[in-house]
């Protein structure tokens, strides 16, 4: 038996008994009768009481008490039942057990107080001997002890029950981590200790997401089984590992002596065996959970432990799902930048700061050729390494994203956007994969936010068919955004569809527009001109309608029709008996990267039953320096079918000398915006008369368009200019207008009589 020299001795693991009894003399019997008493082979302390009021200290400062030895008569006559009133009720002790004692049988009737009041025992204290004391005592303080593990328990399951639902409503796993690591303790009633540890697919070793108490430096970490590197033993690495998955080590320790929790945050087996080098079915992120403990934990408290980790499990499990679904959706996987997706959800989070921003696209010139000569690996780790560089380069104000298989976009302040505007675009970037390196040009296209007013979605079209607009034009370009380029790209839109329709239809037709040679003035050929007058009667020109099919892919289907009516066109002339006139047909530069364009052309004029040499083929001078390699064959394999080949709108381009003797020519035609300097200079002076002695040179025959006056014809006839075309030779006609042009012109040979 333990008396308390004085009630510092408060937390003893004892069980405490408080005898409570204004009379000292049977306090020291009860004393006395207690020596050596022990409950359960521990030492009980007893504390002792005067009074009702010296009981309520000793209880405020002992509130473990299990059992009162209580008298019923004290400085009041009912001064112990007033007590048992106040426990039960006001300070709503229900865990203590009560044992009243009278010398007085008569002033509390043993019926009436055991009905009336919340005690366990009356006896009157004459019937107590130390051995019916000790086994009273034994049954009370069992009795304390299963209602202390009911209200425990309890109140372990409502804070369970509060832990589950405020994991239901956790959004972040570090936070769920940290909170769990609280529950926990307050579940085991401790110290906030331990740490949550996550294992993603392909990655070396657990991750400490949430840490507390001694483990809250390993917070961030990753914990390293083969190292003491994170501050932890490489012992705990392992058994986490272990509970995750990895295969226990060869020399597993004997961990029979630790008292810690670790249990992986899952329900069931786990789906897969080996970590790292999990094969496919581990694709999954794993936690677990370790806490400390001085000892053993009863089962009761594993259970509640594990109920909690298992729903807390579930909680960081949807989570990191969602963050995988937040990946997929709003990451590029090649890059890690945002993707469109990404891009759109901060345009959309800017609210009105986005007017303060601008938008800059960078494409790739010429990346689908990288990728045929590098091959897709090296060609997407230039990409990465592109990437990175756009990134260092735009700064931490600036997102960067990939919104396009080699295009990128750039979000930021407009004072910091500026500068990629006037980026080096003649230059490129160097960027290398660490094995290989290559210089890429890239085209740009930049939208000042504060110009439009449409949604993010729109903003991202404008800025896309700036970019197309832009790559129209040449490599490296850079275009700027112009209020009201919305209304001509819808009306753009608009005019492609109907071109599609026309396409569809076969309401493209020709206009023939004759050549003469200027020696004789006799009839060399004709040049086909695309003609298109839409549903509602307007004539669209030429120019407008051309680019917009080679910007929507109707390039190829324009030039058959084209081609398929010159066919017809010459057919009426060899009919006529002018089968030696050749019709000119225009070549796209986009169709010049179409490896069977040499073939598809000549099968088609075979199909018609026109010769090669009835066609002439016209190629603008910066259609083919887009390629000039490419071209070169292309012309190449052409010529070699028999058709001629006309290097068209001379001196508006930007070939050197070099290339041009390069190209397989026959014909070099004069731009009509040359003809204006005939009779303002020397004739050795002009443009058009250096390009016709150039072509001498070459050993190419040179035509003029644009020809509008005598002036203009006498010049280029004494110049040594050969062929000539314009509005001084004729009109461009309709194929049902040829013959009697022809016939009012004097063109048709005698006697011929004019097909009905």
């Amino acid at each position: 038996m333990i008396l308390p020299p004085s009630p510092s001795l408060a937390g003893t693991p004892h069980p405490r008994i408080l005898a409570v009894d204004d009379d000292p003399v049977f306090r020291r019997s009860v004393a006395f009768a207690l020596d050596g008493y022990r409950f359960q082979g521990q030492d009980v302390e007893l504390l002792l009481a005067g009074s009702s009021a010296e009981a309520l200290e000793q209880l405020a400062r002992h509130p473990d008490i299990g059992v009162i030895l209580l008298d019923v008569v004290m400085e009041h006559d009912d001064a112990g039942l007033r007590l048992v009133r106040q426990l039960r009720g006001e300070l709503d002790r229900q865990d203590i057990r009560i044992v009243l004692l009278t010398g007085q049988p008569g002033m509390a009737p043993m019926h009436d107080v055991m009905r009336d009041l919340d005690v366990d025992e009356y006896w009157h204290k004459t019937e107590l001997g130390s051995e019916r004391l000790e086994a009273l005592l034994n049954a009370n303080l069992r009795s304390h002890q299963s209602i202390l593990r009911e209200q425990q328990g309890r109140r372990r399951f409502e804070r369970l029950l509060q832990a589950v639902d405020r994991a239901s409503r956790g959004q972040d796993l570090t936070g769920l981590a940290r909170q769990l690591l609280d529950d926990v303790a307050a579940l085991l009633e401790t110290e906030p200790a331990g740490l949550v540890a996550m294992w993603p697919p392909h990655t070396t070793g657990p991750l400490v997401i949430g840490a507390a108490g001694a483990q809250a430096p390993l917070q961030g970490l990753t914990l390293a089984a083969g190292g003491t590197d994170t501050g932890t033993t490489p012992r705990l690495a392992a058994r986490i590992e272990h509970a995750l998955g990895a295969p226990a080590p060869a020399s597993a320790p004997d961990d029979s002596e630790l008292h810690d929790l670790l249990l992986p945050l899952h329900p069931g087996p786990l789906l897969h065996s080996v970590r790292p080098g999990a094969t496919d079915s581990a694709q999954q992120t794993l936690f677990a959970l370790w806490v400390p403990r001085p000892q053993p934990p009863d089962e009761a408290e594993r259970e509640m432990v594990r109920l909690l980790a298992t729903n807390v499990g579930a909680q960081m499990r949807r989570l990191d799902l969602i963050a995988q679904l937040d990946r997929l959706a709003y990451q590029d996987e090649l890059t890690g930048l945002p993707n469109r997706n990404g891009l759109l959800r901060r345009m959309h989070a800017a609210g009105e700061r986005l007017s303060s921003m601008v938008l800059q696209f960078e494409d790739v010139d010429q990346f689908s050729n990288l990728n045929l000569m590098l091959g897709f690996e090296t060609a997407n780790r230039l990409l990465q390494a592109l990437a990175e560089r756009l990134r260092e380069e735009a700064g931490p104000d600036v997102m960067v994203a990939r919104v396009d298989n080699d295009t990128f976009a750039l979000l930021g302040p407009a004072g910091q956007m500026v500068a990629q505007m006037y980026r080096d675009r003649t230059e490129g970037i160097t960027v290398s994969d660490g094995h290989f390196s290559a210089v890429l040009h890239l085209t740009g296209a930049q939208v000042d936010l504060s110009l439009v007013s449409g949604p993010p979605e729109e903003t991202l079209a404008t800025a896309r068919y700036l970019l197309n607009d832009a790559k129209r034009h040449g490599w490296g370009q850079q275009v700027c955004y112009r209020p009201g380029m919305e209304t001509q790209a819808r009306d753009n839109y608009r005019l492609g569809q109907a071109l599609h329709e026309a396409l569809r239809a076969g309401e493209i037709r020709i206009a023939l527009q004759p050549q003469v040679w200027l020696q004789d003035g006799s009839l060399k050929g004709f040049e086909a001109l695309a003609r298109w007058t839409d549903r509602r009667g307007r004539e669209i020109p030429p120019l407008t309608f051309i680019a917009l099919a080679e910007a929507s892919g109707h390039i190829s289907a324009l030039f058959n029709q084209v081609l398929e009516q010159s066919c017809q066109a010459w057919r009426l002339l060899d009919s006529l008996g002018l089968g030696h006139l050749r019709i000119a047909v225009n070549l796209s530069a986009l169709q010049l990267a179409d490896p069977a364009l040499a073939q598809d052309i000549a099968a088609r004029c075979s199909a018609a039953g026109v010769p090669p040499e009835a066609i002439e083929l016209e190629v603008t001078e910066s259609a083919v320096m887009v390629d000039a390699d490419g071209a070169t064959l292309q012309l190449d394999r052409l010529r070699q079918l028999g058709f001629e080949i006309a290097l068209d709108d001379f001196g508006t381009g930007f070939s050197s000398l070099a290339r041009l003797r390069g190209f397989d020519l026959d014909w070099i035609k004069i731009d009509r915006a040359f003809l204006g300097e005939i009779g303002q200079r020397p004739d050795e002076e002009t443009l058009p008369g250096m390009i016709v002695s150039l072509s001498r040179q070459l050993g190419l025959k040179s035509l003029a368009e644009g020809v509008e006056t005598d002036a203009q014809r006498r010049w280029l006839t004494r110049s040594g200019c050969q062929a000539a075309q314009g509005m001084l030779i004729g009109r461009p006609m309709p194929m049902c207008d040829l013959p009697g042009w022809l016939r009012t012109q004097g063109h048709l040979p005698q006697p011929l009589s004019l097909p009905q």
